[in-house]
């Protein structure tokens, strides 16, 4: 009986050993559950209306500034740098020299040549002196035939070397012009690949010439908008270094074959650039203008973004959300966005943080709302 008791007590004791244990195990879980809850954060982001407004209709396009002419400057001869009186963004006119390779050489070339020009006319003069003795002599019978037609043939050949000693004079005094290098546009340099000193060989390019008084654009348009496309359109430039100014233009050439790969055809615009503002290699927002404007729906360009090839917006929802919309952009004016579809005007649009967003995220608008 006793032993029973104790049986029974050591059993009641491990049941409620048991259950208290499992009471903290689900204490704990409580708490661990309790600590993991956090309040969601908000973020601060700007805002601005989609608005409409009037915007020039057209050709939005997007080139490159080339310089009129793009003159390569190279040696005709192989040679030392002996003078290089130019530099990297210096203005040059026509005809300036730019450098001289060493013309010792060609010097003496021309001091021979010249001597050899002398000789050959005071040969030459020697020999018309005896022909016309000659000539009076067989007249006179004084001499015979043979002896008139010796001496009008030495004349003739007199004659050929003088001729050709003046053309190796003239080849003389050509190469020793050539060895300074000079510039054959008005323009500035650039691209200088040549130091004082430097063995140069013929050919090799040393620098170019760009001719920038008068600039080319150069845009790619598609085949389905080169019918809008004429020889002498209007068009306006807009690059980021001046971006309150917009240079004219006017439509100045037309590649009459699309490209092989791309399809697209190639346009220049040509822009008077007196003041050297447009430099080669800046890129160029171009608008070939329609006559009239048309209402347009916009938003500023830093509120589109786009995920996995679709293009969004993130727009401000009535209960403080960020709700992404999926939109299709259209042309670009300035810094605004053209929203051809999937938006409605005064929509508040985010403009900033877009990449710290995801739908539904609680945000707080702030500054810069129109």
């Amino acid at each position: 009986m006793v032993r029973k008791w104790r049986f029974n007590r050591y059993v009641a004791g491990g049941v409620l050993a048991a259950v208290c244990l499992l009471g903290g195990v689900f204490f704990s879980l409580d708490d661990g559950e309790a600590e993991d809850v956090k309040p969601q954060s908000v973020l601060s982001v700007s805002t601005r209306r989609a608005v409409v407004s009037e915007q020039q209709q057209g050709l939005h396009l997007t080139g490159t500034v080339e310089g009129l002419t793009s003159a390569i400057i190279s040696s005709r001869y192989s040679g030392t740098v002996e003078s290089l009186t130019v530099e990297n963004g210096q203005q040059v006119q026509a005809g300036t020299p730019l450098l001289r390779t060493d013309s010792q050489e060609l010097a003496n070339n021309v001091r021979m040549a010249e001597n050899g020009v002398h000789k050959a006319t005071v040969s030459h003069d020697n020999i018309a002196v005896n022909l016309q003795r000659q000539q009076s002599l067989y007249e006179t019978g004084a001499t015979s035939r043979q002896n008139l037609d010796a001496a009008q043939t030495q004349w003739a050949t007199s004659r050929t070397e003088m001729d050709d000693a003046a053309a190796n004079l003239a080849i003389a005094q050509k190469r020793l012009a050539d060895a300074t290098v000079t510039s054959p546009v008005t323009g500035v340099v650039a691209n200088k690949n040549v130091t004082l000193g430097q063995m140069v060989s013929a050919g090799t390019q040393l620098m170019t010439v760009e001719q920038i008084d008068a600039v080319y654009v150069t845009v790619q348009v598609e085949q389905q908008d080169i019918d809008k496309v004429q020889i002498g359109k209007d068009a306006t430039v807009k690059v980021d270094t001046y971006k309150d100014k917009t240079f004219a233009g006017k439509v100045a050439v037309i590649n009459p074959v699309a490209g092989r790969d791309n399809r697209l055809f190639m346009v220049k615009i040509r822009v008077e650039n007196p003041g050297f503002e447009l430099m080669p290699g800046m890129f160029a927002e171009v608008l070939l203008a329609d006559e009239e404007a048309k209402p347009v729906l916009t938003v500023p360009r830093s509120a589109m973004t786009s995920r996995k090839g679709q293009n969004y917006v993130f727009v401000v929802s009535d209960e403080g959300k960020a709700q992404q919309v999926s939109v299709e952009p259209g042309a670009l004016y300035d810094e605004n966005l053209e929203i051809k579809s999937g938006l409605s005007e005064g929509a508040l649009v985010i403009t900033d943080n877009l990449d710290k967003l995801k739908d539904g995220d609680m945000v707080n608008a702030y500054g810069g709302e129109k």
